[in-house]
């Protein structure tokens, strides 16, 4: 299985302690659930996991932070040298 960004993976654990994620929700296994769930989770486009109670918090600082990083910012005028110790060859020195 190939997991995708964006999507919601649940996570269950069989008798033998191994855990997995699944495309299956509890809910659509039904009373035939063959193992324990231990939760629900998004996978990031970071390939990170967020569990699913924290999925709107979590996407609303995503939010905020792709609109604060898409946002064109200009630097002032700066008339320090960006390389201290470097000395200037056009004023003679």
């Amino acid at each position: 299985m190939v997991k995708k960004p964006g999507s919601i993976y649940y996570l269950y654990k069989r008798e033998s302690g191994q855990q997995y994620f699944s495309i299956i929700s509890p809910e659509e296994w039904g009373t035939s659930r063959p193992h324990d769930f231990l939760g629900a989770y998004k996978l990031q486009h970071d390939l990170s996991w967020t569990p699913y109670e924290d999925i709107e918090k979590q996407d609303a600082k995503i939010s905020v932070m792709s609109k604060l990083l898409s946002q064109p910012v200009a630097l002032p005028p700066s008339t320090e040298s960006n390389f201290p110790g470097f000395r200037s060859t056009e004023s003679g020195l």
